[in-house]
């Protein structure tokens, strides 16, 4: 919370409090001045503050006109702190760019494992469309004015400047983050953010876009865990359509992870699992579990393709799955 914020707190507070306090003390000086009873006390007090100009329910005394003069004075000055107050917190939330700057900052600065989308072209608003989909953190960076204005539009979190810089990435939250995708226009761009991001945090795992094939290998080298030719994918599935369309299909409706019930994702076996030391077949046979393991990724490189039951799970195994959404979520929970 900035001091604003902050400020804006303080004034409701006050604000309820002024309230609280005239409805209570008017309430009891009638009482005690009118002697009328509760009921009638407090709707006097609420007629009066409100100003409708009801008459009065009861004929008041002299004392009582007195208190109900100080009683409208204080009414009056409590209804203009009412409309500054609000007018104020309307324009500064719906109109004052700095302050949304200020709050979006706050919650960038606030989020853990998110993904930082370098590049709000063709390529990373969709990388970011379907990051939203699926309810994952992220924050773009992007150069362009107008482009990042669009990404705001969206929603989404996005921060201003070049991405190749240490400061933009810092912005961003790099030094928190899980992951980064950098899909930059120029594949130089690409391989000076992921230099950089690695200089910077070199926990994170990096996908970027090669945009020519010779760009792969160079992204691999400088720390890429992943290097990704949009060209080499399209042509890749042009052909699977082509030559087996019924597994392309299949494929497709595995991959639409928001309407489609079956996923495969992959897992991470940790050292304190329960699953270390034994086979697959004790925990995550598909009659007990729903979900078939397709690869077993050791942590030395080997990948155990189609594993049988009595493959031995190892700490630091990387399962390659497959089965509905809340069997997966459920065997999630074995494995950590």
């Amino acid at each position: 919370m900035d001091k604003r914020q902050e400020i804006h707190q303080q004034h409701f507070t006050i604000l309820l409090a002024l309230v609280a306090g005239l409805l209570t003390i008017g309430t009891s000086g009638y009482m005690i001045i009118e002697k009328w009873g509760f009921l009638d006390s407090l709707y006097m007090v609420v007629i009066t503050l409100a100003t409708v100009g009801y008459r009065e329910i009861h004929p008041l005394s002299p004392a009582g006109m007195i208190f109900t003069m100080f009683l409208i004075v204080f009414g009056i000055i409590t209804l203009y702190y009412v409309i500054r107050v609000s007018g104020e917190y309307i324009l500064t939330t719906r109109f004052d760019k700095s302050y949304k700057l200020r709050q979006m900052k706050n919650q960038i600065q606030n989020l853990i494992d998110h993904y930082v989308v370098c590049g709000y072209g063709r390529m990373g608003s969709k990388v970011a469309s379907e990051l939203a989909k699926e309810n994952i953190p992220f924050v773009v960076t992007e150069n362009n004015v107008q482009a990042v204005e669009d990404c705001r539009s969206k929603g989404f979190l996005c921060v201003a400047g070049d991405a190749t810089s240490e400061q933009t990435l810092i912005e961003a939250g790099l030094m928190n983050a899980k992951g980064l995708i950098s899909a930059l226009g120029r594949d130089s761009d690409n391989i000076l953010t992921v230099i950089t991001a690695r200089t910077l945090n070199n926990n994170l795992f990096v996908v970027a876009k090669a945009n020519q094939d010779e760009a792969i290998d160079k992204l691999l080298r400088v720390g890429a865990n992943r290097a990704v030719s949009p060209y080499q994918i399209s042509a890749f599935r042009m052909t699977n359509f082509a030559l087996h369309p019924g597994i392309a299909d299949f494929v497709d409706n595995v991959l639409d992870l928001k309407n489609s019930e079956i996923q495969i994702t992959d897992m991470t076996v940790g050292s304190n699992s329960i699953l270390v030391g034994h086979p697959i077949e004790e925990y995550l046979a598909n009659r007990k579990s729903g979900v078939s393991i397709l690869v077993v990724n050791r942590s030395d490189g080997h990948a155990i393709i189609n594993p049988l039951g009595d493959t031995v799970i190892q700490a630091g195994d990387r399962l390659i799955m497959m089965g509905i959404r809340t069997n997966l979520e459920a065997i999630e929970k074995i494995i950590n």
